[in-house]
């Protein structure tokens, strides 16, 4: 493990660090950001500060180590002072000095600037927050169409299929009330029930008699019958001959 190592890890239990000669690292909340590098949102989590002075002296930064490492105190201290120096030396060459897993010192305008890391935190304001990639999401939204619009073919294909089931049912149903006799045969009771209703239908309705016209008729009847017996004694007078012949009489001169 490096010394950037430790560092980063006495300050994540202790929320600050020394690092003799170098300057002073600290952790302070930071809001949620979005990260224009990857796209995403990073949640509100805790960030690293570092505050340069060549000038400050501690040997908490030490201690940890040589227990770290199970090493001297005068160990430590000679791993750490080598450290710090070859930051110094870089950043002093290249103006700008990247420290693993910590951050990035840099000089602009003649003044000293860092961008430290952001980790991970455990506190319990920041629990459940992750980061957010826009990727993801629009990754994300494709499945949830994609399932929305299978769904959606499974139920219309539903549909289809209780359509196509329905439409033959009704068509045999309507069939079997309008052609019955087609598909059942001719019931034996129809031709009694036709009977009856005939029977009914052409039973008669009682006649007035005149009795004006009874009598006419009864008179033309008559005369009918008169004129009938008049000519047969005509035709039965002609047609009769006397059998004998007139004698003449002696007396006749």
């Amino acid at each position: 493990m490096n010394i950037s190592a430790y560092i980063l890890e006495y300050l994540k239990q202790f929320g600050t660090v020394v690092v003799p000669k170098f300057g002073v690292f600290s952790l302070e909340n930071s809001k949620a950001v979005i990260n224009s590098e990857n796209g995403s949102i990073l949640p509100p989590s805790s960030k690293i500060a570092f505050l340069s002075d060549y000038q400050v002296v501690s040997d908490d930064l030490i201690h940890f180590i040589s227990n770290q490492k199970s090493i001297s105190k005068e160990a430590a201290e000679n791993e750490l002072q080598i450290q710090t120096d070859f930051w110094k030396k870089k950043l002093q060459a290249d103006q700008m000095l990247d420290i693993q897993h910590l951050g990035t010192v840099f000089i602009e305008d003649g003044q000293l600037h860092f961008k430290g890391n952001r980790l991970e935190s455990d506190h319990p304001d920041f629990y459940g927050l992750e980061e957010i990639r826009f990727s993801d999401i629009h990754n994300s939204e494709k499945p949830e169409i994609s399932k929305s619009s299978e769904k959606d073919y499974q139920f219309n294909k539903s549909i289809l299929w209780i359509f196509l089931f329905i439409i033959p049912v009704l068509g045999m149903l309507y069939l079997a009330y309008t052609q019955r006799e087609l598909l059942f045969g001719k019931k034996s009771f129809d031709d009694v029930s036709v009977q009856t209703k005939t029977r009914r239908i052409e039973k008669k309705m009682p006649v007035k008699i005149d009795s004006a016209q009874i009598k006419k008729a009864d008179s033309l009847k008559a005369l009918k019958i008169d004129s009938l017996q008049k000519d047969f004694i005509r035709k039965s007078a002609k047609a009769w001959k006397p059998r004998y012949k007139k004698r003449k009489s002696k007396w006749k001169r």
